[in-house]
């Protein structure tokens, strides 16, 4: 199973500022200056080894990740990132006989579903497209979005054929070897996460989530459905005091993610859906704080903790 992340970000679509960027020029220079570094090729592989929040970007595109396994092109939500998907299915996949695609939506909030209509694989006719989600009326809500006082392409004009799916709540369907699972979760107007399987491999995708009932009943319902994960991609929009003062908005913090993770015997960590207000400094002291947490509270524990970026690729 292959993982890759094409939006990471929560809420809006959030391209860096000047400031961000000089911010981070300004931290390189220093770090040049201080290390006494002054052969290009060594400051190349510098850059080369540094991660993305000093160097490069974290990604301002909103939620969307692909999955391949068993041959299958999966998608988890249609955030701005599902442009540049669309793209690169069209350079790397497409072929005069269609590709079959298969979307699972969380909710229909903007951000989530956004990028569609600039998805450019739906325009081609021999394409099949199957959209599933636990919501009813997937298919009138995006062509709401459609809408010709919203967007000028009406959703009919995207000639691949499309067939939409209303799955039951906490249900398990089949796609060749693949197995996907849902799961309700807590956030206004409903939020499903999934569970993908195959070959003994296993990627849960929980993003806008709050988690206020922490009941011995209900955490356990959550547990079960992360259980033994090689992957959890996880809402980690908040901190810890954030998501206390914002109640009901729909979104957790890492830290409630890395409680269950342990729990849950989940292997690796992706924290998603970042803050749109913070810049990739501020989003990476979370994960720093996240590790700290783990250390302490749980020092023998394996679990991974990483942020999501746009680019990254797992292999699971």
């Amino acid at each position: 199973m292959r993982v890759r992340f094409w939006g990471v970000r929560g809420s809006i679509p959030t391209p860096p500022t000047s400031d961000q960027i000089k911010n981070k020029i300004k931290k390189f220079a220093q770090r040049v200056i201080e290390e006494n570094i002054s052969d290009q090729h060594k400051i190349d592989a510098l850059i080369d080894t540094l991660p993305p929040v000093e160097t490069g970007l974290i990604g301002g595109n909103t939620s969307c990740v692909e999955v391949r396994a068993d041959n299958k092109i999966i998608i988890l939500d249609m955030g701005s990132g599902l442009k540049n998907l669309g793209n690169y299915i069209m350079k790397h996949d497409q072929n005069t006989n269609g590709l079959e695609i298969h979307i699972f939506l969380s909710h229909t909030h903007w951000d989530h579903i956004l990028g569609f209509p600039f998805f450019a694989p739906a325009f081609f006719p021999n394409n099949k497209i199957f959209f599933y989600g636990g919501h009813p009326n997937i298919k009138e809500r995006l062509e709401t979005q459609q809408d010709f006082r919203f967007f000028p392409v009406a959703l009919h004009h995207m000639k691949a054929k499309k067939e939409f799916i209303q799955l039951e709540h906490r249900s398990s369907m089949e796609i060749g070897n693949v197995t996907v699972k849902n799961y309700p979760l807590y956030h206004p107007g409903g939020s499903f996460g999934y569970r993908v399987e195959c070959e003994g491999k296993s990627l849960v995708y929980a993003t806008d989530s709050e988690y206020k009932d922490l009941s011995e009943g209900n955490t356990k319902k959550h547990l079960e459905f992360f259980k033994n994960a090689d992957l959890l991609i996880f809402d980690a929009q908040y901190t810890f005091e954030e998501a206390i003062h914002k109640e009901d908005w729909g979104h957790s913090s890492a830290l409630v993610g890395i409680d269950f993770s342990i729990q849950a015997n989940v292997k690796r960590m992706a924290l998603f859906h970042h803050e749109p207000e913070r810049d990739d400094f501020e989003v990476n002291e979370i994960l720093q704080k996240s590790i700290n947490y783990k250390k302490i509270n749980y020092p023998d524990a394996n679990l991974k903790i990483f942020l999501a970026t746009e680019g990254l690729e797992i292999r699971l």
